[in-house]
């Protein structure tokens, strides 16, 4: 079912529908990270978590949050009604780099971006299904 209001930023989408669209961020974002390019999987995993917060804010509208996907990881940073997790998984989104590291590591490549704004998607699927 499409959201209440295809012209708004916020009621385009339903809860489970922005849910759903922050997952395939999250996939960007991994696949991205994945192969170490830093810039598109930084974007994504910020977009995943933003995409995420929407659905908390259609049943809890928090104009502090701001519009934009960024916006809502910065509030989230400062936020005492969240747990201290997901304060510091949106400290992580908010802080990393988009630009890559002047020397690039052997070894597993950083999925932390990935994983901060799967703490934040999970706790925002926990909230909007809390009702």
């Amino acid at each position: 079912m499409p959201g209440s209001d295809p012209t708004h930023w916020l009621h385009r989408l339903t809860a489970s529908e922005w849910l759903a669209a922050a997952e395939t961020e999250l996939q960007h974002a991994e696949a991205a990270l994945a192969r170490r390019a830093t810039r598109p999987g930084v974007t994504h995993a910020r977009r995943a978590a933003g995409m995420a917060w929407n659905a908390v804010l259609l049943a809890n509208p928090d104009d502090g949050a701001g519009r934009s996907y960024m916006e809502h990881v910065v509030a989230l940073t400062e936020n005492a009604a969240v747990p201290i997790e997901v304060r510091k998984a949106a400290q992580r989104l908010r802080d990393t780099p988009t630009a890559p590291p002047a020397l690039i590591t052997l070894g597993r490549p950083d999925l932390s971006p990935a994983e901060a704004a799967r703490a934040i998607i999970d706790h925002a699927r926990y909230v909007s299904e809390k009702g």
